[in-house]
This record gives structure tokens, C-alpha cells and sequence, in this order.
């Protein structure tokens, strides 16, 4: 078997008040559970940071784990905006790092819903 590759972005607004789990996951990103960890605390400085802005950042690094490594992506959290935002920034990495069409980049999120390999856990 293949060791996984596991990079995790987590967002809350503020590390004081509501990140949770932050030792455990800080444990799993030592000990190799996690390849990455990736933290937006949204309300910590004047402008606004929220999970989708880091994957952006890192958008070369998930084009390679979603597109060539066939990965898996799941969504957990406010279905309101943050779901559409996270699926937004999901469709512009494939557009800039896959030179795709807005349309194909779309399509191409629904055929991982289809395949269980974008998946939400979203409430609102």
C-alpha cells in the first residue's frame, strides 16, 4: 500500500475561543497523521482569513492531491457560504493549475460528488 497524504484546513474565527481539538491536531501533524495543517482564524486581524484563501495559497498543492493523486475532499461545516466558498475556490484551483474552462472545472467538482470523492458534511 501507498502511505495516504493527509492535509487538513480548519477554520474558526478565533484560536483563543473556538479551535478545537488544536492539541490533537497539532499532535497528528507531528506525528505524521497529518501531512499538513492548515489553520484560518477569520477574526484574529483587520482583514478577514477564511479556509478557502489557504487552499488558494497552496492551490498547486491541492490541484496535485485532488487531480493526479485521485484524493478525496470533504467539506464539514456551515453549508450558508462556507461550502459554496470552499466548492468556488475547489473550481478556480482546477481552472488555474489544470488550464480548464470555468464549465469543465465545475463539471468536473460534480463528477467527484458523483465518484464520493468530494464530499459535504454542511448545516445551516
Amino acid at each position: 500500500l501507498k502511505p495516504l497524504e493527509v492535509v487538513l484546513y480548519f477554520g474558526c474565527q478565533n484560536r483563543h475561543i473556538d479551535y478545537l481539538y488544536k492539541e490533537d491536531l497539532e499532535r497528528f501533524e507531528e506525528d505524521g497523521t497529518l501531512n499538513a495543517l492548515h489553520v484560518a482564524f477569520s477574526r484574529e486581524q483587520e482583514e478577514k482569513v477564511y479556509v478557502q484563501h489557504l487552499m488558494e495559497q497552496n492551490g498547486e498543492e491541492v490541484y496535485r492531491m485532488l487531480q493526479e493523486k485521485n484524493g478525496y475532499f470533504f467539506v464539514c461545516g456551515d453549508g450558508t457560504r462556507m461550502a459554496r466558498d470552499v466548492m468556488t475556490s475547489v473550481v478556480n484551483i482546477f481552472q488555474k493549475y489544470g488550464n480548464l474552462s470555468e464549465d469543465v472545472a465545475r463539471r468536473y467538482v460534480v463528477t467527484m460528488m458523483k465518484e464520493k470523492r468530494y464530499v459535504q458534511d454542511i448545516w445551516s
